[in-house]
């Protein structure tokens, strides 16, 4: 993940803006290391990008604490395939679907909950995002859940009110881990 989003950043060079605005998370340390060599760069301060779609770092640590074996799947991620259905499908490409099926179970063992985020508006999920997301809950036998989403992360984002969710790097500043502890 790392290596596109600096080879995007790059391109980026003779941009005559001020920010670049990464609407990641730090995301498994997937963006450790990005940095702007002319441009400041604006990152929301959360581990996980649910919290952008939940709203705030404060949400999804309410929803961490209440049940920390959460699957969250977004209308996005459905269409692009990261639902455990869709990644069972591409396991069913290099295993025979046994072991596929397996593989996927064993991953997610410790999750109790698939939690489907409505976004609400033009992002509204239609019944077969439901249906899809339903179905994962089956297959993994777990409970299925929907909660409301909210855009209030992405607003402050591309509204410029970078408070205390946000990290600002300056040109040339690298991307570390320790900018995000303490959340």
């Amino acid at each position: 993940m790392k290596d596109v989003i600096q080879e995007e950043m790059d391109r980026a060079e003779e941009w005559e803006g001020d920010y670049i605005i990464l609407s990641y998370g730090l995301c498994s340390n997937g963006i450790v290391g990005v940095k702007s060599k002319s441009h400041s760069v604006v990152i929301p301060r959360v581990h996980d990008c649910i919290a952008l779609f939940l709203g705030s770092w404060d949400r999804y640590m309410e929803e961490h604490t209440k049940e920390p074996g959460t699957y969250y799947l977004t209308k996005g991620w459905i269409e692009e395939g990261k639902s455990p259905l869709g990644i069972y499908e591409e396991y069913s490409q290099r295993y025979d679907k046994d072991t596929a099926e397996w593989v996927i179970k064993e991953e997610l063992k410790n999750y109790t909950r698939i939690a489907l985020v409505d976004m609400g508006n033009d992002l509204s999920l239609s019944e077969t995002h439901r249906e899809h997301a339903k179905e994962n809950a089956r297959f993994l036998g777990l409970r299925y859940e929907e909660m409301r989403g909210s855009l209030e992360f992405f607003e402050k984002m591309v509204r410029g009110m970078w408070d205390k969710d946000f990290v600002i790097l300056k040109p040339g500043e690298e991307l570390t881990q320790n900018l995000f502890l303490g959340l």
